[in-house]
């Protein structure tokens, strides 16, 4: 017992100095790393003043670059499976397609901030992210009723460019730029509209500046922002000609029988006479209904180009018929058929040439 006593005491003994080797090491080690520093602080103070500032300025433009770095890549494509109600006095036309982006980043919030410029209705479904290899791929339906302003002036034989235009309301272009997917985006070939042809689909990227600050106090007037934008366009051709036919057959027959009239002794007062101011009325009827299913245009077009000429050819019409009247009243009756029969070749192949020319021209 008094064995295993003087044991335990020995044991206990050395615990103070355990704890002294420990506090030793550790004040030794703590010297060490403060002259370390203290070196390092001494080698910066003697290295030269330039290759300080060097470094620094390596720093900072490093530091810029991860603030202010390159614009974003974003690859855009779209697939159209389907146009309908296309509604031309209200200038516009439904679409269906599949958009998508296929990105390197994942936080760009690319269809929250999806914006289509000319588009009045937009829905979108079928959101999809997903990432494929190191590509983050998002795709979208989009179902919306695009704005357009149609060209008329050649009507029934006009050519639309349809255009839908797509940007990021969230992103200028010193933050992300566009490159167009042109290998995959195509127009589906079932893709149908009673009365057009649909040709030449393609996508095309380019940047619109908005030449405003938009009212932000913090923005220079002058300093504007420029956003990258993918445009859908394809081009819708008439198929004109049976509609030209079935729209301007009234028209055209009225001028005939205006023409008809100078076969009318000029003494039948109400033949010779009733006959063209009917066909006039006709003709004003005819450019009402036509103009009706088009929208409002200021330019001169071919629809306006017939009817004027219609309505000078009956005016002349009557006009020869007045003179016509008057030769028979005073006994110059060969005059008088004279002027009607030279009177209805003139103006029948005159009539017939500027039809063709203008028809040509717009064809």
């Amino acid at each position: 017992m008094k064995k295993l006593y003087s044991s335990k005491r020995i044991y206990i003994s050395f615990i103070p100095l355990v704890l002294f080797f420990v506090l030793a090491v550790g004040a030794l080690w703590q010297n060490k790393i403060e002259n370390i520093q203290k070196k390092d602080t001494i080698s910066d103070k003697k290295r030269p003043d330039a290759e300080v500032k060097k470094e620094l300025a390596d720093k900072e433009e490093s530091t810029e670059n991860e603030e202010t770095g390159p614009a974003d890549t974003v690859k855009v494509g779209a697939y159209i499976f389907s146009l309908y109600d296309l509604d031309f006095p209200a200038n516009k036309l439904n679409a269906d397609f599949y958009l998508w982006y296929n990105t390197k980043k994942d936080s760009m919030a690319l269809l929250e901030n999806l914006e289509i410029i000319n588009s009045t209705e937009l829905t979108k479904s079928y959101e999809m992210n997903e990432k494929r290899g190191n590509i983050f791929f998002h795709s979208v339906r989009i179902n919306t009723k695009i704005k357009e302003q149609w060209e008329v002036n050649n009507f029934p034989f006009d050519r639309q460019l349809i255009e839908i235009r797509i940007e990021d309301f969230d992103k200028d272009n010193t933050k992300m730029v566009f490159v167009a997917d042109t290998a995959a985006s195509k127009i589906d070939k079932d893709v149908h509209l009673d009365g057009w042809k649909i040709k030449d689909f393609g996508i095309k990227i380019d940047d619109h500046k908005y030449e405003t600050n938009y009212g932000d106090p913090d923005i220079p007037l002058d300093e504007y922002s420029s956003f990258s934008r993918a445009t859908l366009y394809f081009t819708l051709e008439r198929e004109g000609k049976g509609l030209f036919f079935k729209l301007f057959i009234g028209l055209f027959i009225s001028v005939l029988i205006s023409l008809l009239t100078f076969f009318v002794n000029p003494l039948d007062l109400d033949p010779r006479f009733g006959l063209s101011v009917g066909a006039i009325f006709a003709a004003i009827a005819s450019q009402y209904v036509i103009t009706s299913t088009l929208p409002q245009n200021e330019s001169l077009t071919l629809v306006d180009i017939l009817h004027d000429i219609s309505f000078i050819f009956i005016f002349l019409c009557i006009l020869i018929s007045t003179i016509s009247l008057h030769y028979m009243k005073t006994g110059k009756e060969v005059l008088s058929q004279k002027l009607d029969r030279y009177s209805f070749f003139v103006f029948a192949i005159t009539y017939l040439v500027l039809i063709i020319y203008f028809v040509g021209r717009a064809i």
